[in-house]
């Protein structure tokens, strides 16, 4: 799996006790084998490490295809429809979108598809959605090889967005994830936005410490066969 250009972990801070390395080290090793042939495709796809895609997998859904939260957010990666819906018209407009992610896109869409390609602006309501502004169901996201290459581009598009001289900012990339695209991190150094974050939202502090502190997901990673 490709490397990450970031040091790991990004911040002494935990969430992760030392006592929870060997079950969450034999857990990210179950879900990396369920789900090898959809992390490496995405990977392959979009560029993003494998080893952040297991580690949101992780973090978001325990590995289960069928999780669907409170907020409508399902599968795999927690996408919400419109999320997804929105991702896919981000990745076109931008340019990123690569004939192999849309001939994939296709193979689950079919001519659905063309609602976010031909949409000008996100949740432009146009004849190709059904004047909706989206044409992705939850049943979409339980398939788990949509599911990953969805979260995965979200994730590309949020890296592209996140290099700050020769760093990768992975913690302003995983609170946008889980906060949503507009979502606006602190300045600052990682340090500064977690102390920013920490008073405005547990759950996103959580989120970049289970992933890339002390005894996080990503470190764990480092330490499996």
């Amino acid at each position: 799996m490709a490397a990450l250009s970031v040091p790991i972990p990004m911040t002494p801070r935990t969430f992760y006790s030392s006592t929870a390395l060997s079950q969450n080290k034999s857990k990210l090793e179950r879900i990396g084998r369920t789900w090898y042939r959809e992390i490496k495709q995405a990977e392959t796809l979009t560029k993003v490490p494998g080893a952040l895609i297991l580690s949101v997998i992780f973090t978001e859904s325990g590995g289960n295809p069928e999780a669907r939260s409170s907020a409508g957010a399902c599968g795999l990666m927690q996408l919400k429809p419109q999320t997804a819906n929105d991702v896919i018209h981000l990745e076109h407009k931008t340019g990123r979108l690569t004939t192999p992610e849309k001939n994939l896109l296709f193979k689950h869409l079919g001519a659905r598809l063309q609602g976010p390609l031909r949409q000008k602006y996100l949740s432009h309501k146009i004849p190709e959605n059904n004047f909706s502004g989206n044409v992705i169901t939850p049943q979409d996201l339980f398939i788990p090889e949509l599911n990953v290459l969805l979260g995965s581009i979200f994730l590309g598009i949020l890296i592209d967005q996140h290099h700050e001289g020769r760093h990768l900012r992975l913690d302003k990339v995983l609170l946008r994830y889980g906060k949503g695209y507009f979502f606006k991190p602190a300045d600052g150094t990682v340090e500064q936005v977690l102390d920013d974050i920490q008073t405005k939202s547990k759950e996103g502090y959580a989120y970049i410490l289970k992933v890339l502190g002390k005894n996080g997901l990503l470190e764990t990673q480092s330490t499996l066969g």
